[in-house]
């Protein structure tokens, strides 16, 4: 995993050099003559500059030149991939545009091979990325000797760190299967890591998140009271994800209720246009656009890449279409399809986020979500609980104009609203339909059926293929099935 080796020299750099991004994120100011690692970490502000850093890279990439920023989205896990490959791969994406790359070509029609996959790469090595800068974090807190970074600091900025790690793994493992477990920034412990197993990733990720969330604040004050820094409740909330996708489902139910219970700070949205604005109390955590570069202006990675309105000009360039599949999911009168996506020639695009006023966040994770995590971990757990199932899925649906849930509806039909639900809420955001087809083993079946995607090669593409650059360096790591035949 050479290729992926950063040191903590580097992790600060980048933030100086994106000095905008990373001065709107937190009230401090950048660390002066910060040349050598021990420099890093002798202050709390210097010390919150360097988390800062890793925030600024997930959400403006790591690139430096402006060219490169146009495009962020096209190569970062949390600024747009995860959406737009997840999207393809399923069945929310199809390319509409002549400007796409090979891999939205393949990905689209899930025929991905070694050769023409460099943007799922871009998924393994930005997310490995930003696990290398929370580890560098990490370390740099801990080895540090000095009195000027307080206890407190300590704790918080770990605890963060370790948030920002087990998020990352999370779109790896559900990438890409098996992994490399890297918990160092360190090459010598790292370079011949073989692929953990699924199972052993997961509990990583729960060790994280439990950790973390025993010393994060419970309130947003961190982040000058906006949502753009991992809170306790931003752990919680992942912790309801991942028990629900390991199948621990009583553990799911209490997380997500831990969330939703806590109103003072959170609540779905009852007027869908707000979903997505900067703050919003359906929002758990965002990530803030900021860079400054013309051609960016502050826009959301999926304002540009998805629903790609220039302000200048006020005309679409759009390169991806929602499908007729998902179009026809939606019910008539459905608030999410006529606000939330909007038409274009050739078919519709995607419209959650769009540029200008008013402002908007990348929203990594909100309430809406909470509801349908507890909803199906109560069908899976007790079925006979059914009436408090349907009571998290009509918040939502009476949100977006369409008619509540009756409650005879039987434990069959509930579980299948819920997947419903999930595919209209949750449309274009960070892969959720992709993730959701193969934990519910409904891939073949659903996708195998969409004309473009046949001939269904087989379900090898369920997982993406590994860089062949990462398997190069490190002889540790195998191949997912079939890719070296393709």
């Amino acid at each position: 995993m050479r290729s992926i080796i950063f040191s903590p020299i580097t992790y600060i750099s980048t933030c100086m050099v994106l000095l905008t991004g990373c001065s709107k994120l937190l009230e401090v100011e950048p660390p002066i003559n910060t040349i050598t690692t021990e420099e890093l970490f002798v202050t709390n502000k210097q010390a919150e500059w360097a988390l800062a850093g890793v925030y600024s890279k997930m959400i403006n990439g790591g690139e430096l030149t402006t060219t490169a920023l146009r495009q962020i989205g096209n190569n970062y896990f949390a600024a747009g991939l995860s959406t737009i490959l997840g999207s393809l791969s399923a069945d929310d994406l199809f390319m509409l545009g002549s400007t796409n790359s090979v891999t939205d070509l393949f990905a689209s029609q899930n025929k991905l091979t070694l050769s023409n996959s460099s943007k799922v790469d871009a998924i393994w090595k930005s997310a490995y990325r930003a696990i290398y800068d929370a580890n560098a974090v990490m370390e740099g807190i801990a080895a540090s000797t000095s009195s000027s970074l307080s206890d407190s600091v300590r704790k918080q900025l770990t605890a963060e760190a370790l948030v920002l790690r087990a998020f990352s793994f999370f779109y790896l493992v559900n990438f890409y299967g098996d992994i490399p477990l890297t918990l160092s920034s360190e090459f010598q412990q790292t370079a011949t890591l073989p692929r953990s197993p699924v199972a052993k990733v997961y509990d990583q990720i729960k060790s994280d998140l439990l950790k973390a969330k025993a010393v994060l604040t419970a309130d947003f004050a961190i982040g000058n009271n906006e949502r753009v820094r991992v809170n306790k409740w931003f752990a919680e909330a992942l912790l309801a994800r991942v028990y629900l996708y390991t199948g621990a489902y009583q553990s799911a139910i209490t997380s997500a209720s831990e969330v939703i219970n806590h109103t003072g700070l959170f609540a779905a949205e009852t007027d869908i246009s707000k979903v997505f604005l900067a703050n919003s109390k359906e929002a758990i955590f965002q990530l803030k656009p900021t860079s400054d570069e013309p051609n960016i202006l502050n826009q959301t990675p999926e304002s540009r890449q998805l629903y790609n309105v220039p302000p200048a000009t006020g005309t679409y360039f759009p390169s991806y279409g929602i499908t007729p599949e998902l179009l026809g999911a939606f019910e008539a009168n459905d608030k999410r399809k006529s606000l939330w996506m909007v038409p274009v020639p050739g078919g519709f695009v995607p419209a959650k986020y769009k540029n200008g006023a008013p402002a908007q966040y990348y929203t990594v994770m909100r309430m809406a979500e909470l509801h349908l995590i507890r909803a199906e971990a109560t069908m899976l757990l007790t079925p006979a609980a059914k009436t408090t199932a349907i009571d998290d899925l009509n918040i939502l649906r009476r949100r977006a104009g369409v008619p509540e849930l009756d409650d005879q509806l039987s434990a069959g039909q509930v579980i299948e609203a819920i997947a419903q639900e999930r595919r209209t809420e949750l449309f274009t955001e960070w892969g959720h339909r992709w993730f959701d087809l193969k934990r519910t083993g409904k891939a073949e079946e659903v996708l195998s059926a969409i004309s473009h995607k046949q001939p269904w090669l087989g379900n090898y593409q369920l997982l993406y293929p590994i860089p062949v650059g990462e398997i190069g360096n490190n002889p540790g790591i195998i191949q997912n099935p079939e890719y070296n035949n393709r």
